[in-house]
């Protein structure tokens, strides 16, 4: 037998190349599972994320290795799919004896359930138990599955519900045998006596965390409303619960680049949203999952802009999908434009929609159901991004302005810096997000982080340790503190504005240290009409970018892409401080291109 040491090097070593390459690109057409090969085609797909596994009946391996077969046929990257909350069929099928050992508790002793699939059983009656990702049996179980995941060579993993135990907190958990051992030796190795001691706890030795807390006088409904605040060790205890959850998957994914004997992309479902979901980040390749897009509002949405920045400031891209009541609302009104303005919001921030063919669907009424679209409805704008990918791979954002996340003041629930971050975006100003990390986020903000910025916004109340707020001390009048556009109107002028059209989208974009490629403008139109699912054109428009944006560059010629219509030059005019650019006719999506004077 090889040692795990040695595996470990010659993994390391044989995909080294590879693993720099396994990137997700802004061009990527992403397929959410597998499908056939004119799918594929219709949509110009070039990756599968959430592609499954080899099943546990008779002939299900050769039935996995044939989907992956035909995604790399077409020239596509796939990437296999564990479940660690879902799959509870199988669980039971696995640990038949002894699974009810592994499912999570709450402070009673109840075990839980999985809420949203309620109206689902096991053959035998067993409802949808959620099962611990700290119980051994359990973990055996998920091995199990990435064993079935790698019997074809694959580019990568996506995880279901990756953060397994973490999450229960909210239902009243999770207090089982397993949790309260973790724990224990957690505390351990990362907390001192005297906090023992403050909050009452004399030794661990047997130490159980919910005999503690009952004996207390605490109750589940207490657990579930100040676990994270003020009952005692509540921090500590989801702290451990989140930091052991991504420490798994870190472990699940060594193993399987094990088995299969190369490095592994890695996905989990979620989004850069909020603190608990950015606990996984340095374990990623790329976010795979739900981002909200409040479809009920008939509006172009909001909360995703957030979502997009935060993977920019950690350098993950978010592959995303809508929620599944978004999808139960789009299906049951018929609005695929609605969703057209998610595609194109997504790719002009440098992300990703995942194709719509099919997408899961929820609501308290029906459960689970699905929602199928026809390629006609949306390919054409994946067909854009393909055609026009040079315009898309290895662009960002251009900032002048950064505006500081605090991850310590998003666990107070102290979340204006994502309202500023909204209106930033929608008013058209070039910035990024400057993340300041705690003892859940690793990140720390420097000095590097703020070089070359105009003007750092901060929002209070303003929650730093003080050696990330002596950076910000540093950078003296450069820091603006947050009230509204009009504070930083003040102390700098717009950069970008647009005239003669509202409610646009203008996102202006380069590759970094390249002096040679073009600049690429995005032009996201967010004159979307509920009542007809259409878009409002917008004619007539008139863009002007501070030459600043350019860093000197000369501007040659402006060429107007935009979805099912043929490239337009655009008027360009140079003034002293700035260039002008007309655009006649704005539907949907534009995409500028200015080519520099060489």
């Amino acid at each position: 037998m090889v040692p795990k040491l040695l595996l470990c090097l010659v993994v390391l070593t044989m995909g080294l190349a590879s693993a720099q390459e396994a990137r997700v690109k802004r061009s990527d057409v992403v397929f959410m599972g597998a499908k056939d090969a004119e799918v594929y085609d219709a949509y110009g797909a070039t990756m599968v994320s959430w592609g499954g596994k080899a099943g546990t009946t008779k002939g299900a391996e050769n039935w996995f290795k044939k989907r992956v077969a035909t995604a790399h046929e077409q020239g596509l990257r796939y990437c296999a799919g564990l479940a660690f909350r879902t799959a509870f069929r199988e669980m039971i099928d696995f640990d038949r004896d002894n699974f009810m050992d592994s499912v999570c508790r709450t402070l009673d002793g109840e075990p839980l359930l999985v809420p949203w699939l309620w109206d689902q059983k096991h053959k035998d009656g067993y409802p949808a138990y959620w099962f611990c990702t700290n119980a051994p049996g359990y973990r055996e179980y998920l091995k199990d599955q990435a064993r079935r995941a790698m019997v074809v060579d694959v580019e990568g993993l996506h995880i279901d519900d990756y953060a397994g135990t973490a999450g229960t907190e909210w239902r009243g958990g999770c207090f089982c045998r397993h949790c309260m051992a973790g724990f224990r030796e957690y505390l351990r190795a990362n907390v001192s006596a005297e906090r023992l001691a403050e909050c009452g706890v004399e030794s661990l030795d047997d130490f159980d965390y919910g005999a503690f807390l009952k004996a207390k006088g605490f109750t589940v409904k207490d657990y579930r409303n100040k676990v994270g605040s003020t009952l005692p060790l509540g921090p500590e205890f989801l702290t451990f619960q989140y930091r052991s959850s991504a420490a798994w998957v870190g472990e699940v994914r060594e193993y399987a680049e094990g088995l299969i004997g190369h490095p592994l992309m890695l996905s989990v479902n979620s989004s850069a949203s909020n603190y608990k979901s950015l606990v996984i980040a340095p374990q990623l390749t790329y976010f795979c999952g739900e981002v909200p897009r409040d479809a009920a509002k008939l509006t172009v949405p909001t909360n995703s802009i957030f979502v997009f920045k935060v993977g920019d400031a950690l350098d993950r891209p978010q592959v995303s999908t809508a929620s599944g009541q978004d999808w139960a609302f789009v299906m049951e009104q018929s609005k695929p434009g609605l969703v057209r303005t998610w595609i194109a919001q997504a790719y002009a921030f440098g992300h990703q929609l995942m194709c719509p063919h099919r997408q899961w669907a929820y609501t308290k009424e029906k459960g689970t159901h699905w929602y199928q679209s026809k390629p006609e409805e949306y390919a054409d704008l994946y067909q854009f991004v393909r055609k026009y990918a040079d315009l898309f791979d290895g662009y960002d954002a251009i900032a002048k302005v950064g505006l500081v996340y605090s991850n310590a003041a998003f666990r107070q629930n102290k979340t204006a810096t994502k309202q500023a971050c909204i209106e930033l975006a929608r008013a058209n100003v070039p910035f990024r997000l400057i993340l300041a990390g705690d003892d859940w986020m690793d990140e720390r903000l420097t000095a590097a982080d703020i070089a070359g910025l105009d003007a750092i916004v901060v929002t209070e109340p303003l929650v730093l340790d003080d050696e990330q707020k002596a950076v910000l001390d540093a950078a003296g009048d450069k820091v603006v503190t947050w009230t509204g556009l009009d504070t930083l109107d003040e102390v700098l002028p717009r950069p970008i504005t647009v005239e003669d059209g509202d409610e646009i989208t203008v996102i202006l974009r380069a590759i970094p240290d390249d002096g040679q490629a073009p600049f690429a403008c995005h032009l996201v139109n967010r004159k979307y009409v509920g009542e007809t699912d259409s878009m409002q054109k917008q004619t007539n428009v008139r863009l002007r970018f501070a030459a600043s944006l350019f860093d000197g560059a000369d501007i040659a010629s402006a060429t107007l892409y935009a979805p099912g219509a043929e490239p337009l030059q655009l008027a360009l005019t140079k003034t002293a401080d700035a260039w002008e650019i007309a655009v006649p006719e704005l539907d949907l999506w534009g995409l500028v291109k200015l080519e520099r004077n060489q």
